[in-house]
């Protein structure tokens, strides 16, 4: 079942320099309230606060569809953050109520990447909306009250930032967005300050790789650790590149993205989503038909903007990528997870490496997940219904590779350089993709010292591989 949020204005909160909420419309406020966060504090939705940290880090506008709780019910939206010189101004359209995924009756189903050994403490399981599911143990065995099925993880921790050289200040919040195992994520019990805990987690998948919560454990810690100086969000290079030869991406390019196409179109989604929902009075079919179209094209018109904003920081000058440990099996699993539902709409089977197989690979991780999700995610756009889209890897002479084949139409060799141009799309009608996706792929794994390549011929496929270097300790 869904519900419309009655109404298409957009829902507005204005967040100072550090996250935290100077100002917010009431539906925001009664949901910060109810994941136990303060009403002038940093957001205690995990999901809204990931956005807030992506945008401070990158400096540019951020638009995102973001789920969420409020007690059983789970919450769809689509939230837009954009930096200013004093803060962060939050919009948040097509505000949704839907029932919850039921969570399974048999856990055996769920599968996990192990963490390091088993710590003391008490384990706990959440769902998707971090909503306590399993707390195997009692009060006695906890020292206070266990938290109840059903309440935000949020309202019963409230989480701390504990700032420090080389260490996320959020674990939970970083891992979350990336879907990824957290550790010292640091917290204190709502109901009692002085009570600290040390909170690790890893994220639970089903059998066909969907997300369907995270397990951990929670360990008594006798007091928070010094904090140290807070980490300053990097200032965006004072030149930047002038990509299209008219000034297009000078430093006022993300104000004027914002007021030409993320506020407009962010309306046409509310309103159309009311369409689409009849939350105003019953309509004919074909026009609350109609209403879905409009706000499906529009979302794939901020999919474009959300595109502009990425090739705008791998333009810039200064931009870097993290060298980590990443395990290129792993994240094709995980890519493949995120893209299921959409693959299963149109009856199309993605196998992936199987676990167990890793390939350890030198790069950023969410980076590769980016580019993953795109080459997975353009092949369920251009494979046949009731196709089969393979996803494998290897390493060989220092090298590791990830490989996404599908049994679409391919790609004439002629063309096979063009593709990774900025937007071209080899003249394909319609409303889906942007043109921008492989050509920042490609530079992103170029950043990491790898390359994106292709492999295709007309009726035979296509096959892309993401080709990095081993890790050295691998």
């Amino acid at each position: 079942m869904t519900v419309a949020r009655p109404g298409t204005e957009p829902i507005l909160a204005r967040l100072d320099g550090d996250g935290r909420i100077i100002a917010a419309d009431a539906p925001l406020a009664r949901l910060q309230a109810d994941a136990g966060g303060d009403p002038h504090g940093p957001l205690a939705i995990p999901a809204l606060a990931a956005l807030v940290r992506l945008a401070a880090r990158l400096r540019i506008p951020i638009s995102r569809a973001v789920q969420a709780a409020q007690g059983e019910a789970d919450l769809s939206m689509w939230v837009q953050i954009r930096p200013e010189a004093d803060g962060y101004a939050m919009s948040i359209v097509d505000w949704q109520v839907r029932a919850p995924r039921q969570w399974p009756g048999e856990l055996g189903v769920l599968m996990a990447r192990r963490l390091a050994p088993v710590e003391p403490g008490w384990p706990w399981q959440v769902d998707t909306q971090l909503r306590f599911r399993q707390v195997a143990a009692d009060a006695a065995a906890i020292g206070h009250e266990p938290p109840r099925d059903g309440e935000p993880l949020t309202a019963y921790f409230r989480l701390d930032a504990i700032i420090a050289d080389d260490v996320s200040p959020m674990p939970l919040v970083e891992a979350l967005a990336l879907r990824m195992p957290f550790t010292d994520q640091h917290a204190r019990l709502r109901a009692d300050d002085a009570v600290f805990y040390r909170i690790s987690g890893e994220p639970l998948f089903d059998e066909h790789g969907a997300l369907m919560g995270y397990r951990g454990r929670a360990v008594p810690q006798e007091s928070q650790p010094a904090q140290g100086p807070r980490v300053e969000a990097e200032a965006p290079s004072a030149e930047i590149h002038d990509l299209f030869g008219d000034g297009m991406f000078d430093a006022g390019f993300a104000p004027r993205l914002d007021r030409a196409l993320r506020q407009p179109i962010g309306r046409i989604i509310a309103n159309a989503g009311s369409i689409a929902a009849q939350a105003h009075g019953e309509l004919r079919e074909e026009y609350a038909g109609y209403g879905a179209d409009i706000a499906q094209a529009s979302r794939h018109l901020l999919d474009l903007v959300d595109d502009l904003s990425d090739l705008h920081a791998i333009e810039r000058p200064d931009f870097r990528v993290a060298k980590e440990r990443v395990d290129l099996a792993d994240l094709a699993r995980r890519a493949a997870g995120l893209l299921h539902v959409r693959a299963g709409e149109r009856g199309i089977r993605i196998q992936t490496p199987p676990l167990g197989e890793s390939a350890m690979a030198c790069g950023e991780y969410r980076r590769v997940l980016q580019i993953l999700v795109n080459l997975i995610g353009n092949a369920v756009r251009h494979t046949p219904r009731d196709s089969t889209i393979w996803v494998r890897v290897d390493s060989e002479s220092g090298r590791a590779r990830v490989v996404v084949a599908d049994q679409g139409g391919g790609i004439d060799p002629a063309d096979h350089q063009r593709i990774f141009e900025r937007f071209e799309r080899l003249g394909l009608s319609g409303g889906d993709g942007s043109g921008l996706g492989l050509y920042i792929s490609r530079r992103l794994a170029r950043a990491m010292s790898g390359d994106l390549t292709v492999e295709s011929a007309l009726g035979q496929g296509a096959r892309f591989t993401l080709d990095l270097p081993v890790w050295a300790d691998a």
